[in-house]
């Protein structure tokens, strides 16, 4: 698969250092490790931004990877996605409807019609966890939001 000019938008980016090799990590979700590199996020996990579509097919663990972290971007899904599903990942950092106490990394903007397509999203702030109560409020479990 070939992906060029998939970028949305000049969305901020910043630069990670990846943990280990990633392959075809293009448009997966990514969050920090314990030593603040780059790694795939597993299922629900809170998501520092998004892999570029323009990523290389094979990053090597210490380079460079360049993480889009807000606005529209693209993501590949594990799943069907209808436009507006609050969005987490799954095991291997792609695209998935959020439950409750999931991190929600995106909201979707187009369907996706089956596994591997690629959904258009809007990155929301990392965080934000699926069963809050409004912006301020408690998780269907009672622990605090994240107040924004």
């Amino acid at each position: 698969m070939t992906y060029t000019g998939l970028g949305m938008n000049d969305s901020p980016t910043i630069v990670m250092e990846a943990a280990e090799e990633l392959k075809d990590a293009r448009c997966l979700a990514v969050k920090f490790n314990e030593e603040g590199k780059g790694t795939l996020c597993g299922a629900g996990e809170n998501a520092i931004g998004l892999l570029l579509a323009e990523t290389d097919e094979v990053i090597p663990a210490g380079d460079d990877m360049h993480v889009q972290i807000k606005d529209m971007g693209r993501w590949i899904a594990a799943a069907t996605v209808k436009p507006g599903d609050e969005l987490t990942a799954d095991a291997d950092g792609k695209a998935v409807k959020a439950a409750a106490g999931d991190f929600i990394t995106a909201i979707a903007i187009t369907e996706a019609k089956e596994a591997g397509d690629i959904v258009q999203v809007q990155i929301v702030k990392a965080g934000y966890a699926a069963g809050a109560t409004g912006n301020s409020g408690t998780t269907e479990e009672g622990t605090e939001g994240n107040g924004e």
